[in-house]
């Protein structure tokens, strides 16, 4: 079973250390680390806290560093999700196998 609730743990430690302007490192290290321990728990609404967080590129890149990227919402005609940082553009959306659909045809 998943684990909802660490958002409720990881959520605040990164607003505050945003708020405190923590340098970049430190934001990626200490929330690199924290995302690391939470997926070991099998957090799995990682995603909504990366979209709280998506304005702000160091804890972005400490997602990142433990395989979570930003999305754009949009399914392929076989149901995986586009991945923005996989190459989505302007044209195509493209998902993490590398498999690509025109933006006419997305579904969501």
């Amino acid at each position: 079973m998943g684990w909802a609730s660490a958002g409720r743990i990881f959520d605040p430690i990164a607003k505050t250390m945003a708020e405190l302007n923590a340098p970049d490192d430190m934001k990626i290290k200490v929330l690199g680390d924290l995302i690391a321990a939470l997926q070991e728990g099998d957090w799995d609404t990682e995603h909504e806290s990366l979209d709280l967080f998506a304005g702000d590129p160091a804890i972005v890149e400490a997602f990142r560093r433990n395989n979570v990227i930003l999305g754009c919402r949009s399914r392929s005609p076989g149901g995986e999700w586009c991945e923005l940082e996989r190459g989505h553009s302007n044209s195509f959306h493209k998902d993490w196998k590398g498999h690509q659909w025109p933006k006419e045809h997305s579904g969501g």
